[in-house]
């Protein structure tokens, strides 16, 4: 899309003063990045590296308590200070409102909450970081710096390490004839299928990143990711790669996805497949893991009937979770589907802020979609994942979120302001 150098720089990104008129040219695509950018390059490429990995932490002590933090979450912090420079500028992403209002709906609930420390720790340590860190800060730093090459590379090498180990991991269950199970890996993740949903909406970025036809390597670790969700029998990660694809498959001259009423019916069935396809396979592996989804529905739709405007206050599915069923398998798992997570903790009023947050997103990034540009198939992969997992404020989702928009955003800003 061409950019009218007089036009003034989106409302929302935090850029930079304009340059006086005696300072040097803007650096492209090609010159050397200044040593703040620099840095946040660094941080931003060690985030790229742990992304995937949910239980990639270092304790952090404070006194008499002690706090684990991813080590994504970690790098993301130094993108902080420019989501502070938005707030401060007023410069705010698109659907910055309605999060807003899902954040106002987890404080209300969560100042009501009879564990009103724990409501509001969740509160600030999930949706408020996530949102400021990746959703701000990040975004804006991937729209405005002069170089993303450095983050293409970093995140072709973080699929092909988490595709290897997603891999090696599956093809043991495998061999071990326990094929559909799960396995936790000590240090990187309680269920190794986390990898494979993490990794399902890296490929169609990375695939088409530069909207052209990707080169020879980045072709063959994409498909390596592939082959690594084909053995992690994740149906979560299966439908949002199956989804993604219909983008990228033409037929007749034309992708999938623009035949009519074809991307619905793929998500549909996809939905009621992972959901409902155990009773159809008779896998006794697969039906505990209905039970256990059901189990959480439920528990979901308590918390909502109970509170339905503003929810149970945030992190109250797995607390609720935790007292009633103390010895049951999925004990302190979370809510598995986006709605039910925001609609049990966040009510009415978290599920309107929330979908107003994500389609804003999507009519911008829907209205500047070319054919095989892997920005849009990324994003409905992200949620297409979401509806069956439990990513909605982690960094496994939150990243791949981050640099798409960023990207996205690098197409509104002035050249002599990246």
């Amino acid at each position: 899309m061409a950019v009218d150098p007089a036009a003034p720089p989106p409302a929302w990104a935090p850029l930079p003063d304009p340059p006086p008129p005696d300072a040097p040219p803007a650096q492209g695509e090609g010159a050397p990045l200044g040593w703040p950018a620099t840095l946040l390059m660094v941080a931003a490429t060690i985030l790229l590296l742990a992304w995937p990995y949910i239980d990639l932490e270092v304790a952090i002590p404070l006194g008499r308590w002690q706090a684990d933090a991813p080590v994504a979450d970690l790098a993301a912090c130094f993108f902080l200070p420019i989501a502070a420079v938005a707030l401060f500028r007023a410069r705010l992403p698109p659907g910055a409102l309605g999060y807003a209002v899902l954040l106002g709906a987890g404080l209300a609930a969560a100042v009501s909450s009879p564990d009103r420390g724990a409501a509001l720790h969740e509160l600030l340590r999930k949706p408020l970081f996530s949102g400021l860190a990746y959703g701000l800060g990040l975004t804006a730093f991937i729209g405005t710096v002069g170089r993303v090459e450095p983050l293409r590379r970093a995140l072709l090498a973080a699929v092909a390490l988490c595709a290897t180990i997603s891999l090696t991991t599956s093809v043991g269950r495998i061999v071990a004839g326990d094929t559909l199970w799960f396995q936790a890996i000590e240090g990187l993740t309680n269920n190794h299928k986390t990898l494979a949903v993490a990794l399902a909406p890296a490929l169609p970025l990375l695939w088409g990143w530069s909207g052209r036809a990707p080169d020879r390597l980045t072709r063959g670790i994409v498909l390596f990711g592939a082959v690594a969700l084909l053995a992690s029998v994740s149906r979560t990660a299966w439908i949002s790669v199956a989804v993604a694809a219909t983008f990228f498959v033409t037929w007749a001259g034309r992708p999938l996805s623009e035949r009519k009423g074809l991307l619905p019916v793929v998500l549909a069935l996809g939905l009621l497949g992972a959901t409902y396809g155990p009773i159809l396979t008779g896998s006794l592996t697969q039906l505990d893991a209905l039970r256990s989804r059901h189990s959480l529905d439920k528990r979901s739709w308590r918390l909502f009937v109970e509170s339905p405007l503003v929810g149970a206050g945030p992190g109250a599915s797995v607390r609720v979770e935790s007292a009633t069923f103390p010895d049951y398998r999925v004990n302190g798992v979370d809510a598995h589907g986006v709605i039910q997570k925001v609609g049990a903790e966040y009510g009415l009023l978290g599920l309107v802020g929330y979908g107003a947050f994500v389609l804003a997103n999507a009519r911008r990034l829907r209205a500047n979609h070319r054919e095989g540009d892997g920005r849009w198939p990324t994003f409905v992969a992200l949620h297409t994942n979401l509806l069956l997992s439990t990513e909605a404020f982690t960094c496994t989702h939150w990243a791949i979120f981050a640099v798409t928009v960023g990207l996205a955003l690098r197409e509104e800003t002035p050249p002599e302001l990246q």
